[in-house]
């Protein structure tokens, strides 16, 4: 039988920049999401302000994650 060589590991570099990444876009997004409903409250926009800005979140979380990735190769 031949032998298997085993995975390589992932680096711990990685495993941090990667990790940061997703807090990250978590911040992104929850950072959002609290502007457009502290707006709603205060405007009376309700929902509009959190659906655009929370959608703004999202897409803003993305695009650095596209970034981040795109400059590893």
């Amino acid at each position: 039988m031949p032998e298997s060589t085993p995975p390589p590991k992932k680096s711990t570099s990685q495993l941090a920049r990667y990790s940061g990444v997703g807090m990250q876009m978590l911040v992104t997004i929850g950072l959002s999401v609290w502007l457009g409903v502290w707006l709603d409250e205060k405007y009376g926009w309700s929902p509009w302000a959190t659906v655009v800005l929370s959608l703004l979140g999202v897409f803003a979380a993305m695009y650095q994650i596209i970034r981040s990735v795109s400059s590893d190769k």
